[in-house]
């Protein structure tokens, strides 16, 4: 900051000139000269702030001063040199301001010329890009009309279910190009045979070829060789075609084999006229292909679906493809003649839920055939579940269940394995007759002897006796297990049920050594109409199975009753008794919840036939609080 005093306008103008102020003082010279002064000031400086002291100041000097001169600020001498400062103070904090003003208007000019650049480069570039877009628009349009047209081709050919169909709308997009021909459709499916797809005289026909030759690879004007083929087989001359291969990949993998296919269009255009045509055939053989392709697929399939029923209907086990939730996708007329797409257990069983024994759900699981026992309105089946496996290490979505009757089989199955069971207990017995039987007649018949002779009062007596009556029920036991392991040709006769159960408890005194057994039988004097020796397998069994199922000591009640002209044998046990998930299966044959060689679960399925053989029945029910209890019930007949 400068401050004049006094000094000449000259010199002072020339400070001004030279030298950079940031607020200018002068104090009142007189004779006008500092409001000249000033007015000079402001022209070489106008941004420093112009204060002037006066000793006296007229309204004229103060408008003069602030219109010529703009001056800051007036003050009246004398003044402190403390209040000096304070207006130079806020003279230079005017100044501070005007020169951020400054700075501030000279970087916004700088800015605004900068934008009007970029405006100016911005209409440049827009003025260019218009031309630009005005130049492409009539392409862009044309190919906007050409990609329309393609998809309008592609959804006309996503309808069509033939051949006939396709090659029509070829047909009828080649009309766009004058001087064309039908087309014509060549296909192999891996073997020398031929086949020919065209138009003739505006009919669709087919023909086919065992002359072999080779399709070209690549979309080309063919060879004199490959045009001579189609004319002979034609019977007509082909000047001039284009020719096209087709891919055939899904039909490729089906048949298993290369599967191939050309397209062959007769036209007369000339080489100025092939570029566009060979552009618009271009576009429309990937499209034309798949159609092509997904019609004749559909042709094999169909072929083969065909085929499929009538080998499958023909064989005598009912077929079926099953998903994962039991619903039937295919199934020949074996396994249901009204086939209405239900659930497999709906259809062939008629069920409401699924199969005991069925093997699809630890075949769906592992991923490996299974097989399993299902029954079916008294026939028994064996299903082989074979999981279907399109991809590897995929999980199965389907199996095909093969079910094989196996109800006769088994049935002569379990006749051969009781006759050899009962034909083996049969030879051990015959034998321990043989064995035994002599030794125990000499033995007994010695025993009477010396009973004659022994005094009727003594030790000797009393123990012959006990001898003479061991004897006679060792013989007994021998001639009941003979009795028991006598052949199904054996004829029905009258027998009491109290006498059968006399007869086979001896037989099972090793079984029930543990246990103690109660025994009320009722019905000596009343008969049955029976087998005896089957009769007394059924009772062998419950006994045995009863002792069995008591793992610790328990308690056996065998007892017999007479009721409303029926015969009732209870056998109850003190074992765990039957869990209801296995009650509905403790029947049926070869199923045993016991370790493997200690059963073969036919006993309890073979007692129920033979109860029912003769008009009875059997029934079973847990007894409160452990145990179990068979009810065996046969109607009561006696001799006429």
């Amino acid at each position: 900051m400068e401050i004049v005093f006094r000094a000449s306008c000259a010199e002072a103008l020339l400070l001004l000139k030279t030298q950079k102020f940031s607020s200018i003082l002068v104090q009142d010279l007189g004779a006008g000269e500092a409001l000249e002064f000033l007015v000079q000031a402001r022209l070489y400086q106008p941004m420093a702030p112009r204060l002037m002291i006066a000793e006296d100041l007229t309204e004229q000097e103060v408008r003069e001063g602030i219109n010529k001169a703009q001056v800051f600020r007036f003050m009246r001498w004398p003044l402190s040199e403390r209040e000096v400062w304070a207006q130079l103070e806020s003279a230079l904090q005017r100044h501070s301001m005007f020169l951020s003003r400054s700075l501030l208007l000279r970087e916004s000019s700088s800015q605004n010329k900068q934008l009007e650049a970029l405006t100016h480069s911005l209409e440049e570039m827009v003025e260019e890009r218009t031309q630009y877009i005005e130049m492409s628009h009539h392409e862009e349009s044309e190919k906007l009309n050409r990609e329309r047209q393609l998809l309008r081709f592609i959804k006309d050919l996503a309808t069509q279910t033939s051949f006939e169909d396709i090659l029509g709308i070829l047909r009828k997009e080649l009309r766009k190009f004058h001087k064309m021909g039908d087309p014509v459709l060549a296909y192999r499916l891996g073997g020398d045979k031929t086949f020919f797809m065209s138009f003739h005289l505006g009919h669709f026909t087919q023909t086919e070829s065992r002359q072999y030759y080779e399709f070209p690879k690549t979309a080309q004007v063919p060879t004199a060789e490959l045009i001579r083929y189609f004319a002979n087989h034609f019977g007509r001359p082909f000047i001039k075609a284009y020719m096209v291969p087709l891919e055939l990949r899904l039909t490729s993998h089906f048949v298993g084999g290369e599967a191939e296919a050309i397209l062959c269009i007769e036209n007369s255009l000339s080489d100025k006229e092939m570029g566009p045509f060979v552009d618009f055939i271009g576009d429309r053989m990937r499209p034309l292909s798949m159609a092509l392709d997904r019609v004749l697929l559909e042709n094999q399939l169909s072929s083969f679906s065909y085929r499929w029923e009538k080998t499958f209907d023909g064989m005598r086990d009912p077929i079926a493809i099953v998903d994962v939730d039991y619903n039937v996708v295919r199934a020949n007329r074996k396994f249901s003649d009204k086939f209405l797409q239900h659930k497999c257990y709906e259809s062939f069983s008629h069920r409401k839920a699924t199969c005991d024994g069925c093997p699809v759900p630890h075949a769906m699981k592992q991923g490996e055939p299974q097989a399993g026992q299902i029954q079916v309105e008294g026939r028994v089946y064996q299903v082989h579940s074979y999981p279907v496996l399109l991809d590897r290490g995929s999980r199965p979505t389907n199996v095909v269940n093969q079910y094989v009757d196996i109800t006769q089989s088994r049935e002569l199955y379990l006749r051969m394995l009781q006759s050899e069971k009962m034909g083996a207990i049969g030879m051990l017995a015959g034998n321990i007759a043989h064995e035994l039987n002599n030794p125990l007649t000499g033995l007994r018949a010695l025993t009477q002897v010396l009973l004659q002779e022994a005094p009727e009062d003594g030790n000797l007596r009393a123990d012959l006796i006990e001898i003479e009556k061991a004897t006679a029920r060792s013989q007994r036991i021998i001639k009941n297990l003979l009795d028991f392991s006598k052949g199904e040709d054996q004829p029905s006769e009258y027998v009491s049920v109290d006498e059968i159960v006399e007869r086979t408890l001896p037989m099972l005194k090793s079984a029930m050594r543990t246990h103690r057994l109660d025994v009320d039988l009722e019905t000596l004097g009343l008969s049955v109409y029976v087998e005896p020796h089957l009769l007394q397998q059924v009772v062998f069994n419950l006994i045995n199975n009863a002792c069995q199922a008591m793992k610790d000591p328990g308690s056996l009640q065998i007892s017999t009753r007479a009721e409303k002209g029926n015969i009732f044998l209870e056998i109850q046990d003190t074992g765990p008794g039957i869990p209801l998930e296995i009650q509905r299966r403790i029947f049926e044959p070869f199923f045993t919840t016991k370790k493997e060689g200690h059963g073969t679960g036919l006993g309890l399925s073979m007692s129920k036939s033979i109860i029912e053989k003769f008009g009875g029945t059997i029934q079973f029910h847990n007894v409160e609080p452990h145990g179990s209890c068979f009810t065996i019930v046969l109607p009561q007949r006696s001799p006429e």
